[in-house]
């Protein structure tokens, strides 16, 4: 928890976009897991990804699976990963 919520600290801003949460909380659940060996991770090889969900007045909305994998994707290959969770190719 220490990781991921320092994650939305430092990232957060009111103005943000719900496509921009989604990006910080993908991250910082990605986060929380690479400092934590017991916290899964994402798994692109086996299509294992967090549930992410919008709330809103208009109430609970799960996301589409793939489009947090695209996300998921999109923060491994911004880390230096590939998008099966792989290292940079050298």
């Amino acid at each position: 928890m220490l990781h991921a919520s320092t994650v939305v600290k430092l990232r957060y801003r009111d103005e943000m976009s719900a496509e921009d949460a989604v990006d910080v909380v993908v991250e910082a659940l990605f986060q929380a897991a690479d400092e934590d060996s017991a916290t899964g991770g994402p798994d692109p090889i086996r299509g294992i990804y967090p549930v992410v969900a919008t709330i809103t007045a208009d109430g609970f909305q799960r996301l589409d699976d793939d489009l947090v994998a695209e996300r998921t994707s999109t923060l491994l290959a911004s880390l230096g990963g590939d998008a099966t969770g792989g290292g940079a190719v050298l």
